[in-house]
Order: structure tokens, then sequence, then C-alpha cells
């Protein structure tokens, strides 16, 4: 039995195997469908970690803005709490 009529008579009992593509398979031995979809899913990657870059250069200088705000009011509240335990004493 060659390996399409495995495939073909065990279809009811379990799903059709998926080969598992590896380092050192030859480029020419991958479908030309599963190749095109490697393509795509690559430059999907691609154009969402330029995306991600794009946004955090845009947002910089509000997320300074916002922990140097932060840092401000959380110093203040320390300072405040120091000068009230001065007076309890």
């Amino acid at each position: 039995m060659n390996p399409a009529e495995t495939i073909r008579a065990g279809q009811a009992d379990a799903p059709v195997q998926i080969p598992t593509l590896t380092q050192d398979m030859a480029l020419g031995l991958v479908p030309k469908a599963v190749s095109l979809v490697l393509d795509v899913r690559a430059a999907e990657k691609q154009a969402l970690m330029a995306l991600s870059d794009e946004l955090e250069q845009r947002l910089r200088p509000e997320i300074e803005r916002m922990t140097a705000d932060l840092v401000q009011r959380t110093l203040q509240a320390v300072w405040d709490q120091r000068a009230r335990s001065y007076q309890d004493t």
C-alpha cells in the first residue's frame, strides 16, 4: 500500500497527517501553496512589527510626560508624609 492509499484507507479513523517542515528540508520539496502562505505570514509579521515601532515612537513623548508626572506626584506625596511626621514630633 502506498502513502496515498494509506491516507485514504485511514481517513474514517484518523485525520490526515500533516508533514513537519524542517530546516534541512530542500526548498524545492515545500509545496508552492505552503511557501506562499509562509511568505504572507512573514510579511504580516513584518508589518505588525513596523506598526509596533511606529506606535512606540509616537507614544514616547506622552509616556515620558506621564512618567515625569508620576515621579513628581509620588515624591510630593513622600515629602508631604515626611512633613506631617515632622509636625507630630
